[in-house]
């Protein structure tokens, strides 16, 4: 198919034919010499690697090789993250060599999938530790709840595995790919009581439906740190000075702190941070335990910038803001105008949760394997994330406003503090919330995330919009958005949803601006590097809805400070992968091979020939558009995607249109230089996505006839 340009896609047929024949001796338990030469065949006619590894499992757990059904799964569980057939084959391996607590996990992300019961009757009781169930929880609730478990799990012997919708407050979360330590759930206190948001949240923590109505704007302070058994120690050389996060397990326990000059009591409450800034050793002594953090280093390096901040507008839509800039968002527009602007940046998916990991990673979705927002499967541990690298420079790392996507699936875990909440991000208590943090550790050198959502369309009437837009609107409009409950990819055009969007861009530019003007009295230019990007657009704004059309896709990218040309607006290709190794090329960390990002060609980059943006949400049509300078190559399925990210692509239907007429009907246009052009490129992003037809009975799917 590479060289064939007059069909776009063509199955293997060779190769789908020996899938189905061995899934035929599968099912008949007939692993024999005759399945392996399969098998080889299957291998040899470029078949699916993963199929074959899953088959490869199958074959050698029936003929009794437990290790070798590991070593197939394992690699199959690695390339398919999100795979029913393969966790299923590794659960069984895992049960034959006793490793209870990983077939545990696999068995619960299946349960999941299909929407039914966690089984266990064949688990000894034992196996149940806390450790084991708080994990078991994760894998069986939502991706993006955080630090809420809708479906935690406890065991006894005479009612096995039960479940409540409850939150990890006040102890730790669960992690699966991250050697440092855990991340404690706290509550965020901020010129407040202290203890009161940790006794409400005590007082409501097992009520009905807790994470549907409190969920949405509770705001937890998650930082890592041990339990220290009431004493720890901490040894500082002669010069060395940190700042201590510590939090309390008891009601008002008295916290002993004594240095070689100091010797005093203080009090702590549960799960409520406290920061001390410490300049010699110190012994910390109470009758109870505490949660001790990572220690902040006081300390500039002069291989560091004072300030590396990352500002995601949540939905920003570029496609609709670029020809208003200037008016909706004046602050923003002044303070970028000494920076650049890339104005033609695409995001890569339509929504937050697969474009979050994207940006993290620098990888497509389909590499990362974080695509499917129904299961908390976590990011392999070799894909090294923005923040870990940044952590690695000596950043002090810190998500100081962000919602609840990343911790689960563990894309955000190089952030040594995470301040997140589900929706509540309004701008104006995040930029406050970073000037007060850097007031307060003004002698560190900060890597900071700020997730803002001001922006992003809520279905009304199930999410309030802002009270200007409500008192403003004359009724008629008011009243136009009163029906329906979409999600936001799909929210309609009225004047209500319109209008909230435009209050919501001038809300968070009006709140940034007071950040800006912070940073301009606080840093020299080159003391700095801000960004400012969209993980996606909207719909509300759109005649004619499309997912991924531009109203949805071409999203917001500046940056200024250190590094970055002043005053250009530039018009080459980029998508949302790029920001990662532009990162790296600004701060100085390495990039690996699984980046799919490109370095643009203004920083001294290859650049960009495509951006592609898709939708693979699992039971929706596959749909894509790949824009180059000139022209954007359209494909959608028809068919839906599946649980685990794949499609069969031979029934897609794709045309190419110019890029201001893309997937209108007239303008297809077609030639062989386009063809040679597109064809191969999109193919090889397409690959890993395109299933060649074959599909395992869990899928649900039918064989192809």
């Amino acid at each position: 198919m590479t060289n064939d340009f007059s069909i776009f896609w063509q199955n293997n047929e060779q190769a789908s034919a020996l899938f189905y024949d061995l899934l035929t001796r599968a099912e008949r338990n007939a692993y024999d010499d005759l399945f392996l030469a399969q098998l080889a065949a299957y291998r040899e006619a470029n078949g699916d690697p993963a199929h074959a590894d899953i088959f490869a499992a199958e074959y050698l757990l029936a003929n009794g090789d437990a290790e070798g059904a590991v070593l197939c799964g394992e690699r199959a569980f690695l390339a398919r993250r999100i795979d029913c057939s393969a966790w299923q084959i590794l659960a069984r391996a895992y049960r034959s060599l006793g490793r209870w607590e990983d077939a545990l996990l696999l068995d619960a992300y299946t349960a999941k999938l299909l929407n039914r019961p966690l089984a266990a009757e064949d688990v000894p009781p034992e196996v149940f530790t806390e450790e084991v169930l708080d994990r078991l929880s994760v894998a069986s609730g939502k991706p993006s709840y955080a630090p809420f478990a809708i479906s935690r799990m406890t065991y006894d012997a005479e009612h096995g595995l039960t479940t409540a919708c409850t939150s990890f407050m006040g102890e730790f979360l669960p992690q699966l790919t991250s050697d440092l330590p855990p991340y404690y759930v706290g509550v965020y206190t901020e010129q407040e009581q202290q203890g009161n948001k940790a006794w409400l949240l005590a007082q409501i923590h097992n009520a009905a439906d807790v994470a549907y109505y409190v969920g949405g704007d509770f705001i937890f302070d998650l930082i890592r740190g041990r339990r220290a058994p009431g004493r720890a120690e901490l040894n500082l050389s002669p010069g060395q000075s940190v700042v201590l996060p510590l939090l309390g397990t008891a009601d008002f326990q008295q916290l002993r702190v004594k240095t070689p000059h100091i010797d005093k009591e203080t009090p702590l409450t549960i799960a409520t941070p406290n920061f001390f800034r410490l300049s010699e050793s110190t012994a910390l002594s109470s009758d109870h335990n505490f949660i001790v953090g990572t220690p902040i280093t006081a300390q500039h390096s002069p291989t560091r910038r004072p300030l590396v901040l990352n500002i995601l507008a949540d939905a920003l839509p570029w496609a609709v803001v670029r020809g208003n800039f200037a008016e909706w968002m004046p602050n923003t527009a002044r303070f970028f105008a000494r920076g650049t602007i890339f104005d033609q940046h695409f995001s890569v998916s339509e929504y937050t949760y697969p474009s979050l990991p994207t940006i993290e990673t620098g990888m497509y979705p389909h590499h990362n394997g974080i695509f499917n927002d129904k299961i908390t499967v976590p990011l392999r541990r070799e894909f090294v994330t923005l923040a870990e690298r940044m952590r690695d420079l000596g950043y002090t790392t810190s998500n100081l406003m962000g919602d609840g996507v990343g911790v689960y699936n563990e894309v955000t875990r190089g952030y040594e503090r995470l301040i997140i909440t589900g929706y509540r991000l309004h701008a104006y208590e995040g930029v406050e919330r970073t000037i007060r943090h850097l007031e307060g550790l003004g002698d560190t050198d900060h890597f900071i995330f700020l997730h803002t959502a001001d922006v992003h369309p809520w279905p009304y009437p199930l999410f309030q919009i802002t009270s200007s837009v409500q008192a403003r609107l004359p009724l008629a409009e008011r009243l136009s958005g009163a029906v329906g409950s979409e999600p936001s990819p799909y929210m309609r055009r009225t004047d209500l949803s319109m209008e909230a969007c435009r209050q919501g861009i001038r809300d968070l530019d009006r709140a940034l601006g007071t950040l800006y003007t912070y940073l301009e009295e606080h840093y020299a230019p080159d003391e700095y590097l801000v960004s400012l990007y969209s993980d996606h657009g909207v719909p509300v704004f759109s005649e004619h809805h499309y997912i991924v059309s531009p109203d949805l896709t071409h999203a917001a990218w500046m940056m200024r400070g250190a590094g970055v040309p002043e005053g250009v607006v530039s018009e080459e290709l980029t998508s949302a992968v790029d920001f990662y190794p532009t990162l790296a090329h600004l701060c100085g960390f390495p990039i690996g091979d699984d980046v799919d990002g490109v370095l643009p060609k203004l920083f001294g980059g290859a650049g960009r020939e495509i951006a592609f943006s898709n939708s693979l949400y699992p039971t929706k049509s596959y749909c894509l558009r790949a824009r180059a300078k000139t022209h954007t190559f359209h494909l959608e399925t028809g068919t839906p995607v599946l649980a685990n990210g794949t499609v069969d692509l031979a029934r897609s239907v794709s045309a190419i249109y110019p890029r201001d007429y893309e997937g209108i009907a007239g303008y297809e246009t077609d030639s062989p230089e386009l063809r040679a052009f597109f064809y191969p490129r999109v193919r090889e992003f397409l690959a890993g996505i395109g299933n060649n037809g074959e599909f395992w009975p869990q899928m649900h799917a039918p064989r192809p006839q």
